[in-house]
C-alpha cells in the first residue's frame, strides 16, 4: 500500500542543487490519524519512513523497496494540520541496484525539523 493521496498529497516537487523538494499536505482524515492517536494526531514515524521511499521513488523514476535505513532521528512530532510539509532529498546516490539518499522533513519555512533519515533502497 502507498501512503501517496492517503496519507499525504504532494503539492509541487523542485529541483535544488542538493536533490529535490516535495511540499506536501497530510490528509488529517487518513484512517491512520483516526487510530494513530484518537483526539492527538502523530504521524508515525513507520509512516514518515515510507513517505520518504515514495517520493525517492518518484524522483528516481525506479519502482524501490527500502532495504536500509541507516540513520532516523524524530525530531518533533510531525502532526496533520493546515500547514505545508518539506521532504528535502539530498546526497541522491545511485549505486548499482541501490540508491542512497539523505532527508530532511521539516515545516515550510525549513525552521522546525521533524525529522533526518538516511535510507538504502533498492531497484525492484
Amino acid at each position: 500500500m502507498t501512503l501517496r493521496n492517503y496519507l499525504y498529497n504532494v503539492l509541487e516537487a523542485k529541483e535544488t542543487p542538493e536533490g529535490v523538494t516535495y511540499s506536501i499536505s497530510l490528509n488529517r482524515e487518513s484512517p491512520i490519524y483516526q487510530a494513530h492517536f484518537p483526539g492527538m494526531p502523530v504521524t508515525p514515524g513507520v509512516c514518515i519512513i515510507q513517505m520518504v521511499e515514495e517520493m525517492l521513488a518518484d524522483h528516481t523514476g525506479k519502482v524501490l523497496q527500502i532495504a536500509t535505513v541507516k540513520n532516523a532521528k524524530f525530531l518533533t512530532m510531525l502532526e496533520p494540520g493546515e500547514e505545508i510539509v518539506k521532504v528535502h532529498l539530498s546526497n541522491i546516490r545511485i549505486e548499482g541496484e541501490s540508491i542512497k539518499a539523505h532527508s530532511t522533513i521539516t515545516d515550510c519555512s525549513s525552521t522546525i525539523i521533524y525529522a533526518k533519515i538516511s535510507v538504502v533502497c533498492n531497484e525492484q
